[in-house]
This record gives C-alpha cells, structure tokens and sequence, in this order.
C-alpha cells in the first residue's frame, strides 16, 4: 500500500481500503474480525508462542506473508525454517482428508485451473505439506491430495494462531 512499508505492519492499526465491498464480504463471511487489526494479530500471535516474527514482501505482483516455522522431531533435534506463503496456509487450512484438485479448488473458491495449479497446488506440494494419492500417475481422473506429516504439523499450529 502507498506509503506503507513492510515495517508499520506490526507497529498500529492501518486501514486503507482499496476495495471496500471486498473488505464487506470477507468481514461478512467471518474472514476478518476488523479492519486494519491483522498484521499486529498475527505478530502478537508468534510472539506469544515464542515463533520467529513472519515477513512481509510486496512487489508488483501483491503482498506475500512469509512464515518461518520451527520443527522438533523425536528422531533427531533440527531446526527447520520454511518459506510458507499466504497461498499455502490458504490450503493447509482447507485441507481434510483426501481431495481432488477441483474439490480443493472449490473449497478455496477459486475459478481459474492455471492459477491454482501455479499458486496453490504446486507450491503445496513442493514445500511438502500435501502428497498425492497416486504419485505414480500425477495426471490421473483419480487423482487426490492429502496432507503430509508435515502438513498435518503446520495446519495445527496455524489452527492455534
């Protein structure tokens, strides 16, 4: 936004409405609690629970939300910072239980194949928090998704934010 930077995010309140029947129905739908509140939610949310603080990077393109997250397995202590974009938490939090691509596209609500494919469903897949059902045959009529260890790890701990 003009004469916002990526900074002033966590600092205050911030509302400039680009699209304000957009904002309507989102509040409408129970998608945001308040207008101008959710980037100093989501800042006092990681630090809460002690996650390192998310980024905020905008280009010509939009706005995209970057999560580092921490995982701890039993087998071995590591630490692991991923780059999460808004468009994956976006279908970690719609995903339960095995759904083809058109079902998870309809949950998103989303109208165009190529621009889920390209910013949700391969960036999924390739961050490792969903699998195929059948990888064998990645283009197959059956073929659904379903979340990873990983995925199913993330969808929680986003759940809790």
């Amino acid at each position: 936004m003009e004469g916002i930077t990526p900074s002033d995010l966590g600092k205050g309140p911030l509302s400039i409405l680009r699209n304000p029947d957009i904002v309507h129905v989102l509040y409408l739908r129970r998608l945001m609690e308040n207008v101008g509140r959710g980037s100093i939610m989501i800042c006092k949310s990681f630090k809460e629970r002690g996650l390192p603080a998310p980024e905020w990077r905008s280009d010509n393109n939009g706005v995209t939300l970057i999560f580092y997250a921490t995982e701890v397995t039993m087998e071995v202590t590591t630490e692991v910072t991923m780059e999460v974009t808004t468009e994956v938490v976006r279908v970690l939090n719609n995903m339960d239980g095995e759904l083809s691509g058109k079902e998870l596209k309809n949950l998103l609500m989303l109208k165009n194949d190529e621009h889920f494919r390209k910013a949700y469903l391969n960036p999924a897949l390739k961050a490792g928090v969903i699998e195929m059902t059948i990888p064998e045959k990645p283009n197959s009529s059956k073929q659904k998704y379903r979340l990873t260890e990983l995925g199913r790890k993330l969808q929680k701990s986003y759940k809790e934010i």
